[in-house]
């Protein structure tokens, strides 16, 4: 036998031991499925108690800026109208004293809107038409600039009483004088 018989020899009984093995790629395989089921399979995920409750904390927090935004902004229109209430009028309107004669009978006005006017300003000029004194016991509150529709047809008592529902406004009646306190 030569060195080629040999060799061919060889090669045959591998080849034909290649034959006789057992084909275990489709073991393999189905293992494989088992390993991916196990362990890649998407899983269900259900909510903790910590997810709950970072939820809820999450709730309160967003409710609880949501509140405070609420009162900041209701809070600086009201500080926005003290900050104009306090500054000082460079022009102050004076009111002349109209007195009517007993002779004269009383005349109905139209009404009218006082718009960003100081308290001192609207009362001077309730005073004039009721024909009444003023009194400024608080100087804060008589700046106070304010928004007020006056009807002439109601009596002073019924405008004390309207200009007394503003915050800050407290204005009382005493022997036909108009306190500001």
């Amino acid at each position: 036998m030569t060195s080629n018989d040999k060799l061919e020899d060889l090669l045959r009984q591998m080849y034909a031991q290649e034959d006789e093995t057992i084909d275990t790629s489709h073991i393999v395989d189905e293992e494989w499925q088992k390993f991916e089921a196990n362990h890649f399979a998407p899983k269900r995920r259900s909510w903790g108690w910590m997810q709950i409750a970072a939820s809820f904390i999450g709730l309160l927090m967003l409710s609880g800026i949501a509140y405070a935004a609420i009162h900041i902004v209701s809070s600086n229109s009201s500080q926005q109208a003290e900050v104009q209430d306090t500054t000082t009028v460079a022009h102050k309107a004076s009111v002349p004293a109209v007195r009517q004669t007993s002779d004269e009978s009383p005349t109905p006005r139209e009404p009218k809107t006082f718009e960003n006017v100081p308290l001192k300003d609207i009362t001077a000029e309730l005073a004039s038409f009721y024909h009444i004194a003023t009194e400024i016991r608080n100087d804060e509150t008589a700046a106070l600039r304010l928004y007020y529709p006056w009807n002439p047809q109601m009596p002073i008592a019924g405008v004390v009483k309207e200009l007394n529902q503003f915050e800050k406004v407290h204005l009382t009646l005493a022997n036909d004088t108009l306190i500001i306190e």
